[in-house]
């Protein structure tokens, strides 16, 4: 398969690269895309031996929606059929994304309507159901059909950062197309700061985010529960728990 990468940093630290390496070796170009206000001269210096490694340098927060467009357009210039988007918190254990990549194959031989192919990536994940509309879909791991999503109209730039991908996935079904995901596919991937809570015999898990990305969570809950009507009731819930 003919697949690029792309990882978005944000104030990375050193474990960035132990991260990138565990897929850097399976993919053909890695576009890492950095949305710190300083240039991290360091990454430069890492990879200065990897030519399939382009390092771009925003040198202020253009918010993940653009970052996402931006690597689905380079991949399209740059002749690549599909797209693997990985947060800088994500890595793939083991042999995992090998298998990921040959199911990945398979699947493109039957079906021609997959905008993006998703994985498992934690406890948060529950049922084991492929092909619905699941509000847990995230974009590290996953791996876009390039010219789909292209036509699609890539990620709404509006959202910045948060319900990114659940918006995509939103469009990408109200369009017929599908999000097909492979729960036996493992990604290691940090969500928040997540913490556990009890209240009677209720056990519950909340992400402990700081007050700026608290923000755009209420305000993207409520640009994507206007824009899809139908998920008003689920958002309302997903409200009460983010506001712990």
């Amino acid at each position: 398969m003919d697949i690029a990468g792309v990882v978005i940093l944000y104030h990375p630290d050193q474990d960035v690269i132990h991260n990138i390496i565990t897929y850097l070796h399976d993919i053909s170009r890695l576009y890492v895309l950095d949305n710190s206000e300083k240039e991290n001269d360091w990454l430069l210096k890492c990879f200065a031996s990897h030519s399939e490694v382009k390092y771009v340098p925003f040198g202020e927060n253009k918010g993940i929606a653009y970052a996402l467009n931006y690597a689905l357009k380079k991949a399209q210039l740059d002749g690549y059929s599909f797209l693997l988007t990985m947060d800088q918190d994500s890595s793939f254990p083991g042999e995992n994304i090998k298998d990921y990549f040959k199911k990945i194959e398979e699947s493109e031989k039957i079906s021609n309507n997959i905008v993006s192919y998703a994985l498992n990536y934690g406890p948060l994940i529950k049922e084991k159901v492929e092909n619905q509309i699941i509000t847990y879909y995230i974009t590290s791991g996953s791996v876009l059909n390039v010219s789909r999503a292209m036509e699609l109209g890539g990620f709404d730039e509006n959202l910045f950062i948060d319900q990114v991908d659940s918006e995509f996935a939103y469009r990408a079904r109200q369009n017929g197309l599908a999000i097909k995901t492979f729960f036996e596919i493992k990604l290691k991937h940090q969500l928040g700061n997540t913490k556990p809570y009890q209240i009677g015999p209720y056990k519950f898990s909340v992400l402990n985010h700081g007050a700026l990305r608290k923000y755009y969570i209420f305000r993207n809950l409520i640009y994507v529960s206007r824009k899809y009507p139908f998920l008003r009731k689920a958002y309302y819930k997903y409200t009460a728990v983010y506001s712990f």
